[in-house]
């Protein structure tokens, strides 16, 4: 068998497998659009006696788009003894901390948790909120998160009418969507799990996972399992797969959406997308296994952590399509196996049909984030620009994803990222 032989029956193998993987994204985004035309009106519980003590966790580092956030937490219409917030401040700028410091001094219910240093990363900093924290649930909120008055009273219903989940997990809406393209296809990344995994996953599975911020956790649950697992680089994910596999479940608020901010330059985007394929690689690597295996668990919870994932086999095969198409075309049109080379035809007009094909087999995550962007309320006019950007940024975010699923894999280590937020600009300049 020669080389080019191998290449071509890689090629369509994967090609198959993403083909087939593409079918499912068509059905969940059609099931997910079908959702959307149900939307229910809010459910809020007025009895205030029955609204659990929260603490308001707002991990951060160098940033003072931290100070936004808590304005905002301040402003809940939630009963203020039954609310603590708290801001981590991991910073090791002397003026941001400052800033951070003026800000709780001028609010006397903002509390500020340090610890001198950022061993663990986020994980490592809500580790040590945890036992300052005298909520029965955390409300975990990244520093560019802006939650809206009624915010907290609409999370904390699933929690209310039962007591036995893990938490609960509200929708993000992005704010920068139409900036750029970077920051279109980070939007349409984010669309894809809020608006059709999430709601596809509650409507079938009665199921979630954290997300990282928008987060309702409960306490106890949090403590009896040991805490974040510090240096996680998705924290969320791997807590999650742990309360899973434990057989508790987390509810998913679809209709309560939380503003926040995706990356504004492509760079940021990679290394976030590359940040997630590591930890959510590294997630699954720890507790699948067990989690899979489980005899106790429903099939329906192990499919709703391996769905959640997909994203990332999806991206791997179009990925290894990609390179392997390449291949494939290269060596053939070189005469590796002159053979095949004799039999086929290699013409640009050939070329362009077999590509155009092919994206269209494939294309269904593409799929997913334009209907996606519909439901989220981006509009008709950002239609164009989303294919463009999936076409080029997502194309080489690829590559960035495959780099941390391989890292990852390997064991090795990866730091993090800090990522631009516009949130830190105005506060910065006052």
């Amino acid at each position: 068998m020669g080389f080019h032989t191998i290449i071509k029956t890689a090629f369509e193998i994967t090609l198959m497998g993403a083909f087939i993987l593409s079918l499912g994204y068509f059905t969940i985004t059609a099931f997910a659009l079908a959702l959307s035309r149900l939307r229910k009106k809010p459910e809020v519980i007025s009895d205030e006696s029955l609204y659990p003590a929260v603490t308001v966790q707002i991990p951060t580092y160098n940033e003072l788009a931290a100070l936004n956030c808590a304005a905002r937490c301040l402003d809940f219409d939630y009963p203020a003894e039954k609310l603590q917030i708290m801001i981590g401040d991991d910073s090791n700028q002397p003026v941001i901390s400052a800033k951070i410091d003026a800000f709780a001094a001028a609010n006397p219910r903002i509390e500020i948790s340090r610890r001198g240093e950022n061993i663990g990363f986020k994980p490592g900093n809500l580790n040590v909120m945890l036992p300052k924290s005298t909520g029965d649930y955390l409300l975990v909120l990244d520093s560019d998160f802006l939650p809206k008055k009624d915010f907290l009273k609409r999370l904390v219903v699933p929690v209310i009418k039962d007591p036995t989940l893990a938490g609960a997990q509200a929708a993000w809406r992005i704010i920068n969507v139409h900036d750029n393209h970077s920051t279109l296809m980070g939007t349409g990344i984010v669309n894809i799990i809020h608006s059709v995994i999430l709601p596809f996953l509650k409507a079938t599975t009665n199921n979630c996972v954290f997300c990282g911020s928008g987060e309702l956790v409960k306490k106890s649950y949090l403590e009896e399992a040991g805490g974040w697992t510090a240096g996680a680089l998705t924290e969320d994910v791997d807590y999650s797969l742990r309360m899973i596999t434990a057989g508790r479940r987390i509810a998913y608020v679809s209709d309560l959406r939380v503003r926040c901010e995706v990356p504004y330059t492509p760079g940021d985007l990679f290394r976030q997308q590359m940040r997630w394929a590591y930890g959510v690689m590294r997630a699954f690597m720890a507790h699948g296994k067990k989690l899979f295996l489980s005899r106790t668990i429903q099939k329906r919870t192990k499919f709703a952590a391996l769905l959640f994932g997909s994203g990332y086999l999806m991206v791997s095969l179009l990925l290894l399509t990609t390179i392997f198409g390449l291949l494939n075309l290269v060596s053939g049109m070189l005469g590796f196996d002159p053979a095949a080379a004799q039999t086929s035809s290699y013409t640009i007009s050939h070329i362009v049909y077999d590509t155009v094909v092919n994206l269209l087999l494939t294309c269904g995550m593409l799929v997913s984030a334009l209907a996606a962007g519909f439901v989220g309320g981006f509009g008709m006019r950002s239609l164009g620009r989303l294919i463009v950007s999936s076409l080029t940024i997502g194309v080489i975010c690829m590559f960035f994803v495959g780099r941390g699923l391989i890292t990852a894999w390997l064991g090795l280590p990866m730091k993090w990222f800090m990522l631009k937020k516009a949130g830190n600009e105005p506060a910065a300049s006052e």
